[in-house]
C-alpha cells in the first residue's frame, strides 16, 4: 500500500510532533523516522523532562482539532504504544477551542428542533457554559421553568473530520504493511476504534440513550445523579439535559471537607462503577474530573430517581412525576420509559442524603461481554487479595500470546506489581494505575490484550483521581471484596434459577437419550476395524511448505558444493573443464541467492 502524496506533509508533521515532544525513540523503534526526510525528523527538543513533554504534547493535540483530540484519547488506552507518562497525560486530554457564534448556535437549534428559539425555550443564555471541538453548551430554561443545558454541535464539523479520518485510515494501512509498529500492534484497529468513537460522539442520540440507561442502571444509588435527558429537545445534533449546579471535584475547598462527610458518596460512586463493569457490562469510560460534579446540600438541583420516587409516592402518582412540557402529560418515548423504570427500581431516598455527585457526558462508553465481565471480577478480586499469579493467569486467558512471550517472567512481573500495590497505605492504593502497569507489562512481554481492558484501566485510573479528590483516605479494596462476594452470590442464584435448571435437565435428557445409540455405533466400528480420527493442525500446510523450501535449499546447496569440489579436482588436469565448472557453480550460486532474497522479501 502506498501513501497519497497529499498526505506526506501531514506524516512529516506527526513524526515532527513525536520528535519534538520526547518520542523520538518511540518513532525510531517503530520504523517511523524513515517515512520522512531527515530534516523533518530532526525537530528541536524544547521540554525538560518526560512529564513536561507529555503535557506539551497533550496541549498541542488539543490545538490541532477534534480528530487529533480523539486520537490522543484513543492512544491513552494503548500502553503498548506510548510510555506511562504520556498515557497519564493523554488520559486527561480535553479540548478548548474558540466558541461558535451565537447566530450559528441559534440556526442549528431551530433547524433540529423545528421551531423558533424564543418559542422553544422560556429563556436561553447566549453566553456559553463550555466549548469543545465538537460542540458547545449553553444554559437555558424550558417553557415550564426547568433549568437545562443545551449542547449544540458545531456546524459542518462532520465534513471537517472526514479528511482527518481518511488520512488516519490510510496511514494505518501503510504502517501495518511497512513498519515495525504495524507488525507489533493492530494500528488499523486503533484507527477503527477512533472512527467508532467519533461516530458515537457525533450522534447525540447515542449519548442520550447512554445517559438514560446509566440513570436507570444506577438508580439504586441515591447519592448519584445522572441528569435526565429532555427527549423532546434532543436530536442528532442537539442534546438537552437537566442542569446541575455543583462544584468540580478538583475545586473542593478545605473548609468544605471539614463541613461534610465525603466517605459515603465516594463508596457509593465506587460501587456504582463496579456495578457498571461487573453486572451491566456497560460502563462510563471517561469519568475525569471535568465530568463529575459535587452537589452540596442546600443547592438547587434536579432529583435523583430515588428522590423522584419519594415525590411520586408523596403525591400518589404511579409514574415519574416529570411531564413533557409541550403536552402536559407523561412522555411516551423510549427515554421516558427508561425514566419510569429508573424511578420504579430506585430505593427510597435517605432523609439526609448529604453530599451527592453528578455524572455528565456519556459520549464515551464501553461494553463488556459476559465472559469478559467474569474474568474482570476475578481480576479485581485477585488484585485486592494480593494474588498476582492468578492476575497474570487471567490476563493470559484474556489475551493473545505473541511469538517470544515469556510466561514465567510475565507472572513474576505481575506478582511484583500487585504485591507492591498491596503493601501501600490506605490512601495510596490506586487500582487503575496498577492495572495500567500490569497491562504495560503484558505488552512488554509479548501478550496482546483486548482494547476493552485498556478502556477499563482508563476508567479506573480516572475514577482513582476522582475518589482521591473527594476523600484522600479512601481505599477501594474492601469495597471490591464486598462487591465480589455479591457478584458470586448473584451468579450462584442465576445458576440455580428454575429456568436454567429446566434447560440443563432437558439437555441432559436429550444426551442420555442418544448416548446408547452413539456408544453402539462406536463399538461396532471398533469391532469392524473401521474407526478413525481426524486431527486438524492450524497452519500445518504453511509449516510443510516451509519445510519443503528448506529441503530444496539444502539439496541445491549440496549439489552446488559437489559441483565446486568436482571443478576444483578437475582444474589441475582439465583446466578448461574445471573453469567451466567454476563459472557454472558461480552462476547457480548467484541465482540461488537472488531467488532466496526475493522470495523472503515477498514473504513467500
Amino acid at each position: 500500500m502506498l501513501l497519497s502524496p497529499r498526505h506526506l506533509p501531514r506524516i512529516a508533521a506527526i513524526v515532527g510532533l513525536m520528535t519534538r515532544y520526547g518520542l523520538r525513540d518511540v518513532a525510531r523503534q517503530n520504523g517511523l523516522l524513515g517515512l520522512v526526510p531527515d530534516d523533518a525528523a530532526e525537530a528541536p527538543d524544547d521540554a525538560a523532562d518526560a512529564t513536561a513533554k507529555a503535557a506539551a504534547l497533550r496541549t498541542r493535540l488539543a490545538e490541532l482539532g477534534p480528530a487529533y483530540v480523539k486520537l490522543g484519547q484513543v492512544l491513552s488506552t494503548r500502553p503498548d504504544l506510548l510510555p506511562p507518562e504520556y498515557i497519564a497525560e493523554l488520559t486527561r486530554l480535553q479540548d478548548d477551542v474558540e466558541p461558535i457564534p451565537f447566530a450559528a448556535v441559534e440556526e442549528v437549534i431551530e433547524a433540529e428542533l423545528g421551531g423558533r428559539l424564543g418559542k422553544l425555550f422560556g429563556a436561553f443564555d447566549p453566553e456559553l457554559l463550555g466549548s469543545a471541538s465538537l460542540g458547545q453548551v449553553h444554559a437555558a430554561e424550558l417553557r415550564d421553568g426547568r433549568p437545562v443545558v443545551v449542547k449544540v454541535q458545531r456546524p459542518a464539523i462532520r465534513a471537517r473530520l472526514v479528511e482527518d479520518v481518511e488520512f488516519f485510515r490510510e496511514l494505518a494501512g501503510f504502517l501495518a504493511e511497512h513498519t515495525a509498529a504495524g507488525s507489533r500492534v493492530d494500528v488499523v484497529g486503533v484507527v477503527q476504534e477512533l472512527e467508532r468513537s467519533l461516530a458515537d460522539e457525533l450522534d447525540y442520540r447515542m449519548e442520550a440513550r447512554n445517559a438514560a440507561r446509566f440513570r436507570r442502571n444506577m438508580a439504586e444509588f441515591p447519592r448519584i445523579l445522572v441528569p435526565r435527558v429532555i427527549e423532546a429537545y434532543s436530536t442528532e445534533r442537539v442534546l438537552t439535559t437537566e442542569r446541575v449546579r455543583g462544584v468540580k471535584v478538583d475545586a473542593i475547598s478545605p473548609l468544605t471537607r471539614l463541613e461534610h462527610d465525603f466517605e459515603p458518596v465516594v463508596d457509593e460512586l465506587t460501587r456504582a462503577y463496579l456495578r457498571q463493569i461487573t453486572i451491566d457490562g456497560h460502563f462510563h469510560a471517561d469519568p475525569h474530573p471535568g465530568n463529575v460534579f459535587v452537589l452540596l446540600p442546600g443547592a438547587e438541583n434536579p432529583p435523583t430517581p430515588a428522590e423522584a420516587r419519594a415525590a411520586a409516592e408523596a403525591e400518589g402518582e404511579a409514574e415519574s412525576p416529570y411531564r413533557a412540557p409541550e403536552e402536559g402529560a407523561p412522555a411516551r418515548g423510549a427515554l421516558a420509559r427508561l425514566e419510569v423504570e429508573a424511578v420504579a427500581e430506585a430505593p427510597r431516598a435517605p432523609h439526609e442524603p448529604g453530599v451527592r455527585v453528578a455524572l455528565i457526558d456519556f459520549g464515551m462508553t464501553a461494553r463488556l461481554s459476559v465472559t469478559m465481565r467474569e474474568r474482570i471480577v476475578s481480576l479485581l478480586l485477585d488484585m485486592a487479595d494480593d494474588r498476582g499469579d492468578l492476575v497474570a493467569e487471567t490476563l493470559i486467558e484474556l489475551g493473545q500470546v505473541r511469538p517470544g512471550f515469556d510466561r514465567d517472567l510475565f507472572v513474576n512481573d505481575v506478582s511484583a506489581l500487585v504485591a507492591r500495590n498491596h503493601d501501600l497505605s490506605v490512601g495510596e492504593v490506586q487500582t487503575g494505575q496498577v492495572l495500567y502497569a500490569v497491562i504495560d507489562a503484558a505488552f512488554e512481554r509479548g501478550l496482546r490484550l483486548p482494547p476493552e481492558l485498556t478502556l477499563l484501566a482508563k476508567a479506573l485510573f480516572n475514577l482513582d483521581g476522582v475518589t482521591r479528590a473527594l476523600d484522600p483516605t479512601y481505599s477501594p479494596v474492601e469495597t471490591i471484596r464486598e462487591f465480589g462476594s455479591r457478584i458470586a452470590a448473584e451468579r450462584t442464584r442465576r445458576e440455580l434459577h428454575p429456568g436454567r435448571l429446566f434447560r440443563l435437565a432437558t439437555e441432559g435428557s436429550n444426551l442420555l437419550g442418544v448416548l446408547p445409540h452413539r456408544l453402539d455405533v462406536i463399538s461396532q466400528r471398533l469391532a469392524a476395524n473401521d474407526f478413525e480420527t481426524r486431527v486438524h493442525v492450524s497452519q500445518l500446510s504453511l509449516l510443510t511448505g516451509a519445510l519443503q523450501k528448506v529441503a530444496n535449499r539444502i539439496f541445491s546447496g549440496v549439489v552446488l558444493a559437489g559441483l565446486v569440489i568436482a571443478s576444483a579436482m578437475l582444474f589441475p588436469h582439465q583446466r578448461a573443464l574445471g573453469t567451466v565448472g567454476f563459472v557454472l557453480a558461480a552462476a547457480i550460486g548467484l541465482w540461488m541467492v537472488l531467488t532466496i532474497l526475493l522470495s523472503d522479501r515477498r514473504g513467500e
